[in-house]
């Protein structure tokens, strides 16, 4: 069985020089090999693969093993063993390359233990070596060992100041993201710097206030800006439902009547979405919306994402879980609160371990919601700076916040709906236009943001459009607008003309 493991490993890692670069990174070596042939060929494909252009296919690796004069006839016979094996998948490889490095790790301190019971019955090479010597070589040989259990590699930090060096020093021809880019959502995007890395990300709120258009919607954006897998976890909604409110966002068409029948009236407007089917492929590629169940742990999403990272050449991916009170876990908790802590906690660890952003949508409890409802005066709410939900709303998630890199928490903004509705209505009458389009403003609260370079406003503004699900900036929300003093009105005829300048409607 080790043998057949060590040969699924050598074909995979072969096979294929993303893993190969990402195992070693990771702490693997030859000498986990216990084949010495298997240890030669490793080793040779390795070195290979370090320089430029060098191709390495069993070719190429043969050829190498002759010019070294290695090719013997036990080698010739272990590489055409290798040839008919057949290549395990990415979440099955890295398995096995855990299984084989803990196996390893046990057959070397299982040679450290006779080698100490020598010492101890005065026997053996060190029998009249000093005491402290003696322990202070077993210690460092258990140092090793844990080393190479470790996953990541370990470096000075001297190797991180001088990339930051570096780039200190580049010219400066544009404006860099420290992350990933997510436009048309040019404000976030400059308050967070994009979307890190190893960050995990959280978005709460209310029903009816678009948690889950905004995270869709961010997670499009992703995927067409910067071509890199983006997995979209759903416990609550279909594919297809999600599929036509991308679409629908685009072509400004209701979703329920993209999956519906056209009417004769609506014709002109529905010829858009060919086009706009056209255009999704910017992000369709790699946009993946999976209709999650009991049997998606965090684990086997785990899984998914190496082999999806594998199958696209990349070491990018984002991951999106709609919602985290839903992440079904390996056991039961007997309060929610313990169950939110634990998914909480497991997505920390997946975006660290992935080097990817995670977002996780939280739903709110009932507390959280009344402070989203509609206020009984709205001289006295819009004066009103804390009159709202936070994290530590969510449904069993008083913790959460500890958690996230990033909390963003959206609300409904009801006086500058109602600002913005009024300044409608004028426009409406004048045009003759009964009906007018439902738009909610909703802020989205930045309550917390990991390294963040301490801006000044950080609520940003939204025009969320109701009957086609979508969200448009329109800017932001200063603690000057919850002052009596305010002028509202002026602020909704700054939002009227931002929207107007993006061709949704015409008035």
């Amino acid at each position: 069985m080790s043998k057949e493991l060590e040969a699924k490993v050598l074909v995979a890692l072969l096979s294929d020089r993303y893993l190969l670069s990402r195992v070693m990174s990771d702490g693997f070596s030859p000498d986990i090999f216990a084949d010495p042939n298997y240890k030669i060929i490793f080793k040779t494909a390795y070195e290979m693969s370090q320089l430029p252009g060098q191709v390495v296919d069993w070719i190429t690796i043969e050829s190498n093993l002759k010019n070294r004069n290695w090719l013997t006839p036990e080698l010739i016979q272990a590489i055409s063993v290798l040839k008919t094996d057949v290549v395990p998948e990415a979440d099955q490889m890295m398995a096995y390359v855990e299984i084989l490095k803990d196996r390893g790790l046990r057959e070397k301190t299982l040679k450290l233990s006779q080698v100490m019971a020598n010492y101890a019955l005065g026997k053996g090479q060190y029998q009249d070596q000093d005491f402290l010597d003696f322990s202070s070589r077993i210690i460092q040989t258990l140092i090793e060992l844990q080393k190479q259990k470790v996953k990541k590699r370990i470096t000075p930090l001297k190797e991180t100041i001088r990339e930051i060096n570096e780039t200190t020093n580049r010219p400066r021809v544009e404006k860099k993201l420290l992350g990933f880019s997510i436009y048309p959502h040019e404000r976030l995007e400059h308050l967070l710097s994009g979307i890190r890395k190893g960050f995990y990300y959280g978005i709460a709120g209310p029903p009816r206030r678009g948690k889950t258009t905004f995270a869709l919607d961010l997670a499009s954006r992703l995927a067409e800006k910067n071509r890199f897998p983006v997995l979209f976890y759903t416990w609550e909604q279909t594919r297809k439902t999600l599929a036509a409110r991308l679409l629908g966002r685009e072509c400004y068409i209701n979703p329920v009547k993209l999956l519906t029948e056209v009417n004769p009236e609506e014709q002109q407007r529905h010829a858009l979405v060919q086009k706009v089917i056209e255009r999704s492929q910017a992000y369709s590629n790699h946009l993946f919306v999976i209709e999650a169940g009991r049997q998606d742990t965090i684990e086997r999403i785990k899984a998914q994402a190496y082999n999806v990272m594998h199958e696209f050449r990349t070491n990018h991916i984002s991951i999106f879980f709609d919602y985290l009170q839903k992440i079904p876990l390996g056991r039961q908790y007997e309060d929610i609160r313990g169950q939110v802590n634990e998914a909480s906690a497991q997505l920390a660890d997946l975006s660290l371990e992935l080097e990817c952003p995670v977002f996780a949508i939280s739903a709110m409890d009932k507390e959280g919601c009344k402070l989203d409802e509609k206020p009984p005066s709205y001289d006295e709410f819009s004066t009103t700076l804390y009159a709202r939900p936070t994290m530590h709303n969510c449904v069993g998630g008083g913790d959460l916040e500890y958690d996230l890199d990033v909390a963003m928490v959206l609300s409904k903004d009801w006086i500058a709906t109602k600002n913005l509705h009024d300044r409608l209505s004028i426009k409406g009458k004048e045009a003759k236009m009964p009906d007018l389009p439902q738009i909610d403003i909703i802020n989205l609260h930045i309550d917390k943001n990991r390294d963040s370079a301490g801006e000044s406003s950080p609520t940003i503004q939204y025009a969320f459009f109701i009957n086609i699900n979508k969200f448009v900036e329109v800017g932001y929300k200063t603690e000057e607008e919850y002052t009596k003093e305010f002028k509202g009105f002026a602020k909704a005829e700054d939002m009227f003309g931002t929207l107007l300048d993006t061709g949704i409607f015409k008035l």
